[in-house]
């Protein structure tokens, strides 16, 4: 069978015909597209998944540009998700991507795993948890496990230099991340130990400067007002690198990947016979802009 070349024909090089069919049939959600979240969103979108939930309320300060993929100086003040959301079309216009601008919390419940699923028109396959409240954070976890619904969670990317002590474990396994402590016992108050894929540092974190709130930290973000977690809400800021965050999130997709091509012989890989063409991803492209000008 003769190979064509498309928008993932490298892709389907390395998985075959079976794996990219496996991954363009998945649904992922992602809550949190930050530094971690915009690069996990931006990974999956490129592994030619089908179907993308983004969740975020924020919007892009501009101290957000030195680590995540939608923050430029025209872009300050715009609503993450829709930026991730506009940026995710352009890599491949036959992905649906659903964006929500909101924030998950305890009082939600599983809203927003279930609206989710109801504007995707399928079953979350998985869910990437970028989230870097633990209230919240520690709630949705706990939700997924329950509800039997794959989840790899992000610990700690901040205050850290050393991309080689990156691991992914399961919760239960994690060592030397306070914040990974902090999730593990606050999971086991609500009876959870294991069933979460975490993505961990072993690096000691490197003390945040300002620990005291209100001292040397203003907040410049232009929605400083803002109810959930604007600058002058959060106990201490920490610093972060450009690298970090993105090799959380892009572990985040390798961990997600390789779970879904287990039990396929990678040696034995055929072709796929009915992926789009560039032209006909280029007609495709043509068709959604004549659309967004009807």
């Amino acid at each position: 069978m003769a190979f064509k070349n498309h928008r993932f024909s490298r892709l389907e090089l390395l998985v075959g015909r079976e794996g990219i069919g496996r991954f363009r049939n998945k649904h992922v959600v992602i809550f949190g597209v930050g530094g971690v979240g915009s690069f996990a969103a931006e990974g999956i979108a490129r592994a030619a998944v089908g179907k993308i939930t983004l969740i975020d309320h924020d919007e892009v300060c501009v101290t957000n540009v030195n680590r995540q993929l939608h923050a430029f100086t025209d872009t300050v003040g715009k609503k993450k998700v829709e930026l991730m959301a506009e940026r995710l079309r352009k890599i491949n216009p036959l992905l649906e991507v659903f964006p929500f601008t909101e924030h998950h919390h305890a009082d939600k419940g599983d809203s927003l795993l279930k609206e989710a699923e109801r504007v995707a028109g399928a079953p979350i396959d998985i869910v990437l948890d970028c989230i870097d409240t633990l209230g919240p954070k520690v709630d949705l976890l706990e939700r997924c496990v329950k509800a039997g619904i794959p989840i790899i969670s992000s610990m700690g990317a901040a205050s850290r230099l050393d991309p080689s002590q990156i691991q992914a474990a399961d919760i239960s396994e994690t060592k030397t991340d306070p914040f990974a402590r902090q999730v593990r016992m606050k999971l086991r108050e609500k009876g959870v130990t294991t069933g979460v894929t975490a993505i961990f540092s072993t690096e000691t974190p490197i003390d945040p400067e300002q620990a005291v709130p209100g001292t040397e930290w203003h907040c410049i973000c232009p929605t400083i007002e803002k109810q959930f977690g604007a600058c002058q809400h959060k106990r201490v800021m920490l610093g972060t690198i450009s690298y970090m965050p993105a090799i959380f999130g892009l572990w985040m997709v390798s961990s997600a990947t390789r779970l879904w091509l287990q039990g396929l012989d990678l040696t034995k890989r055929d072709t796929l016979e009915n992926i789009p063409t560039f032209e006909e991803m280029q007609r495709a492209m043509s068709l959604a802009s004549r659309d967004d000008m009807a």
